[in-house]
């Protein structure tokens, strides 16, 4: 089995530790800046920016940033290089922000006091245009975390400024901590690094994982895996099944088997453990099956404003930075109480993690009936066929009621996430703003249909709030939307409690169980929260707002994927704090919503941004041998690019047959097998906002060679990035073994390194340059050739290297 490894030229590095630097130009555009005045006080917002939540000083937008690192490395600090402002006419009093308060405590909702620390400055806030949160790794590829300030004001000049240019120069160095994934599939390692180009502002840069490159069924524990309580496991297996068949290859752990294995504290460090396994052996998603009761959450430490508590958090699942199974970076100290302050919480995601937080077989039973009928691959039951009762058009349906005085009203922060809905989707607004909300009016927008719903009101562990009374578990235990309109709804809210899965049963508990209606949910375990003097800027309501962002702007249309990454959106929370360093709750107010948000649903779930359609299939009805199996894909009439193919005979590790392809631009995959047994060979065909094609191939002949071996010619591949700051990917291919020399050599034909001279095998090879010269130097900005020769071959190729 062929295997292609990403790791940077792993025979090559030296012992010394990699440093460097690069150049980065962070693009900003002024007009994006919104200034309106309000009275006597000036208003400054940026759309994807937040406001600052130190209650005192100046309420000025900021804007987080995401840089893109060289494999292996971690930034280590920042210089701005280059920096400007424009100047507004007149003179302008920004008023003090009031900080964020918890939605369950609108007497803590009162207007600050300036700062006078500040206030009395003749000077701009905040002082720098920049600053450096962190550096780690996103899904296994290597950023900085940054904070953009795109505004600053003088509070004695009455000055304000607008960022209209800002240049940094990036230092970084070698760290293997933060090469966190050992192998993964190459369609992981290649959705990774595209996901990365889509967040950060150097998308040319955006450097490989390091992981070697597997066939799925090498994977140890599969691309998905479920972790659940022994009563349920065979309620899954349908489920795994599925995922399994469309090329996603599943795997049922329970937590026996878990606790057999891995020996710690407790049962969450215990899985723990075994996620650092599976993130290390190319896991993508992670599914736990069961209540608090069953498969025991973590009980993270969330502490401000005077309030101390330990509340569920399955981000502890998810931000696994550990270094080794067992050394456990959210208790750091070992005093057994996880998540505080001293302790490493990293935050960002490295594993897309859900829950199913069931209570019985039947539950289990029916949450796995609602995923596979999202993705319309069964029917429901009373139903002849899914597409009796389809939804029409897409849907989204919002509740919201008045928060507190002086008005803060939900209906801010839905009219905000209404704006990133597709035209073509039909929005129902039950405001009580406008007088459109009640619990009849509520209840009727969930039973219409909607594919997606969010609530914006006061809420309780088995209630949200509506004018007039309160929606209840006992309503949703009601609800039809399923059964009567065929959707299934995803619900996202920042009330406060009704994720509260460490208690009796929940809201979001119902919303996964009601028998014809609910679906899957995003929900706090404990306080949401706002921010005084600004609706739909608290913390709790951006993280929603950006659920939508990434999901219908930014296409991230997987549900763990979009949850996870709107909440890295926030992080690490010490990118809110000021650049003052004053004292203030702001960073641990953000750690407690990150902490208690938790996704209720499927991480791996495809979210439809559009109306179903059909594809149309074509493959061989038989094979007699082993050969090349040719399958062709098309929808609306012309070829389908990048649909999944997977043929399957048996188990995807101990089978005859596991094969996972992607059509090329034809709408077209050769796929090479070699069956050891006659019989059936399942073929499903997977595209997003398509229905996935199911068929059968016969398998009427065994065969006995084995794969072809494959034909190599000698090619160097265009160098990328180019141009290039950090490092650059040198892919190259030799049609037999032997010696190869890659050279770099600068505009005047010297050489100024040499990344390979050795034996090499007959074909694909890949190197990194780190953009540094034979003696480790970095090298100064211009064009350079990479220069590949192996016997009489001798091929180059051009890159630009900027600083």
């Amino acid at each position: 089995m062929k295997r292609l490894s990403f790791l940077a030229m792993l025979f090559l590095l030296p012992a010394a530790v990699l440093a460097g630097s690069m150049t980065v130009n962070i693009p900003f555009d002024p007009s994006e800046v919104s200034v309106s005045e309000r009275g006597p006080v000036t208003s400054v917002v940026h759309p994807m920016g937040y406001v600052t939540y130190t209650p005192g000083l100046p309420c000025l937008p900021f804007l987080p940033v995401r840089v893109a690192l060289p494999t292996g490395c971690r930034a280590t600090g920042i210089t701005v290089l280059e920096e400007s402002y424009s100047t507004l006419d007149g003179t302008r009093y920004v008023a003090p922000s009031s900080g964020c308060f918890p939605l369950s405590r609108p007497d803590l909702a009162v207007p600050a006091e300036a700062d006078p620390h500040v206030y009395s400055r003749d000077g701009f806030f905040p002082e720098r245009p920049v600053m450096i949160n962190g550096s780690s790794v996103l899904w296994g590829i290597p950023i900085a975390y940054m904070t953009v300030f795109p505004a600053r004001w003088n509070p004695v000049s009455g000055e304000l400024e607008l960022l209209d240019h800002l240049l940094i120069e990036v230092e970084y160095e070698e760290d293997q901590s933060v090469r966190l994934v050992q192998r993964r599939t190459g369609t992981s390692e290649e959705r990774a690094m595209e996901m990365v180009r889509g967040i950060v502002v150097n998308p040319s840069d955006v450097s490989p994982s390091g992981a070697v490159i597997v066939e799925p069924r090498e994977l140890e524990y599969g691309q998905y895996v479920i972790v659940t309580h022994p009563d349920y496991e065979a309620a899954l297996d349908d489920l795994a099944a599925w995922k399994t068949s469309k090329g996603i290859p599943a795997r049922i752990y329970t937590t026996t088997w878990v606790e057999q294995n891995y020996s710690f504290w407790d049962l969450p460090q215990d899985i723990r453990a075994f996620l650092t396994d599976c993130r290390d052996e190319g896991a993508d998603y992670v599914l736990i099956v069961g209540d608090d009761d069953m498969v025991a959450c973590r009980d993270a430490r969330i502490a401000t404003f005077g309030y101390l508590e330990d509340a569920p958090s399955d981000l502890y699942f998810s931000d696994i930075n550990d270094t080794a199974p067992g050394a456990d970076l959210w208790d750091t100290n070992y005093n057994h109480i996880w998540g505080e302050p001293a302790d490493s919480i990293d935050y960002h995601p490295d594993l897309w993690v859900g829950r199913a937080s069931v209570n019985s077989v039947s539950e289990a039973e029916l949450w796995v009936q609602k995923a596979l009928f999202y993705e319309h691959m069964t029917s429901w039951p009373g139903m002849t066929d899914y597409f009796d009762t389809a939804p029409v058009e897409m849907r989204i349906g919002h509740s919201t009621q008045l928060l507190f005085s002086p008005p803060y009203y939900g209906a801010v922060s839905a009219e905000i996430i209404s704006g990133y809905v597709p035209p073509e989707w039909e929005i129902e607004k039950c405001y009580e703003m406008t007088g459109n909300n009640s619990h009849a009016i509520t209840d009727a927008m969930f039973n219409a249909g909607p594919h997606h719903a969010y609530v914006a009101a006061h809420g309780s562990q088995t209630s949200f709030s509506v004018p007039g009374g309160s929606y209840t578990t006992g309503d949703v235990m009601g609800l039809t939307n399923i059964s009567d309109q065929g959707s299934v709804a995803i619900i996202s809210a920042i009330c406060c409690l009704t994720g509260h899965l460490d208690g009796s049963e929940c809201f979001t508990d119902a919303w996964q169980a009601s028998p014809q209606g609910g679906g899957f949910a995003m929900m706090n375990a404990r306080e949401g929260w706002g921010h005084y003097g600004d609706p739909g800027m608290g913390p709790s309501e951006r993280i929603c707002e950006k659920f939508y962002y990434r999901y219908l702007i930014e296409g991230y249309y997987e549900l763990g994927m979009a949850h996870l990454t709107a909440k890295d959106y926030f992080t690490p929370p010490s990118a809110f704090v000021d650049s003052f360093d004053l004292d203030g709750n702001e960073e641990e107010t953000l750690d407690w919503c990150l902490k208690v948000y938790n996704l209720f649903g499927d991480p791996e779930l495809p979210m439809w941004t559009l109306e179903s359609m059909d594809l149309s299939v074509s493959h061989p009805a038989g094979i007699n041998q082993a050969g090349v199996v040719h399958v062709e894909v098309t929808s609306g009439g012309g070829p389908l690019q990048d649909a999944r193919v997977c043929l399957q005979k048996g188990d995807w590790q101990t089978g005859d047959i596991y094969e996972v392809a992607y059509t090329d631009g034809s709408g077209a995959a050769d796929i090479y097998v070699n069956p050891a047994s006659t019989g059936t060979m399942d073929i499903h065909v997977w595209a997003h906002n398509h229905d996935t094609y199911s068929g059968a191939i016969a398998v009427t002949g065994v065969g006995v060679e084995e794969a072809p071996i494959p034909v190599w010619s000698n090619g160097l591949d265009p160098i990328a990035p180019s141009p290039a700051a950090g490092s650059a990917l040198v892919r190259f291919s030799l049609a037999a073994p032997g010696h190869a020399r890659v050279d770099v050599f600068d505009i005047s034909g010297r050489i100024v390194a040499t990344l390979a001279s050795e034996e090499l095998a007959a074909g694909a090879h890949s190197l990194v340059w780190n953009l540094e010269d034979g003696s480790g130097r970095p090298v100064p900005a211009g064009l350079y050739r990479i220069r590949l020769s192996s016997g009489s071959f001798v091929e180059s190729a051009g890159m630009v290297v900027i600083r």
